[in-house]
């Protein structure tokens, strides 16, 4: 019984590293948001992923709440890379519907795919580590971003399925971040290049008392 106590006690004071773990995603450029100018509801998405558009052309259609319609225009010319809102969709002034890729830009970027539990604890500055497939050295970023529920929403519809443990009825949470081009080489190779796949992303939460990361129902009630 002593041990047992002993134990107990050991757990319920020693603290240990909570992280947040997540899928992360590469694509070589930068990314582009393309915010709309005023509020309104999405009346249309005119290009989908992988087209290429031209700086200016309309990417998608709003209707302002007094009837009129305004175009979206890309900022510049790129790819897209994700539409982030549906036909039907109310927006808010600056809100962005779509994310391009600027693949002239020498930038990585990275799409960090985290469980939406972590969304009230994912922040833009927090560092990030990111893990490349068959690269034991992690790159670290900083997160420059946090996609909102709708955006993680149409991310994780568009994929159907991602290798995540998300509890039932959970969605996830999308953050963004970038290395500038070449990254630091390994063994004489480039790091990041058209074929470098992801593999996991990490954020370091803060700690917690090892009893709760064995036992996570026991957090609300110890701090």
């Amino acid at each position: 019984m002593g041990a047992v106590v002993t134990l107990v006690a050991f757990t319920a004071t020693v603290r240990v590293d909570r992280i947040a773990k997540g899928l992360v995603q590469v694509d070589l450029g930068e990314r582009v948001d393309v915010p709309v100018p005023v509020a309104g509801r999405v009346a249309s998405v005119d290009v989908g992923r992988e087209q290429q558009v031209t700086a200016g052309q309309v990417v998608a259609r709003l209707e302002t709440a007094a009837g009129a319609v305004v175009e979206v225009p890309a900022p510049r010319a790129a790819t897209v890379q994700m539409e982030l809102v549906a036909q039907g969709v109310e927006t808010a002034a600056g809100e962005s519907v779509m994310a391009l890729l600027d693949p002239g830009v020498a930038r990585a970027s990275f799409t960090g795919i985290f469980p939406g539990r972590f969304r009230a604890e994912l922040a833009p500055g927090m560092p990030m580590e990111v893990r490349l497939r068959d690269d034991p050295i992690p790159i670290e970023t900083v997160i420059e971003k946090v996609e909102g529920p709708e955006a993680s929403a149409r991310y994780l519809w568009a994929r159907k399925y991602v290798n995540l443990p998300l509890s039932e009825g959970e969605g996830v949470v999308l953050v963004r971040a970038s290395v500038p081009l070449p990254a630091p080489e390994r063994n004489g190779q480039a790091r990041i290049h058209s074929m470098t796949v992801g593999s996991d992303a990490q954020v370091r939460l803060g700690t917690e008392r090892l009893l709760v990361a064995w036992l996570p129902g026991l957090r609300r009630a110890l701090p």
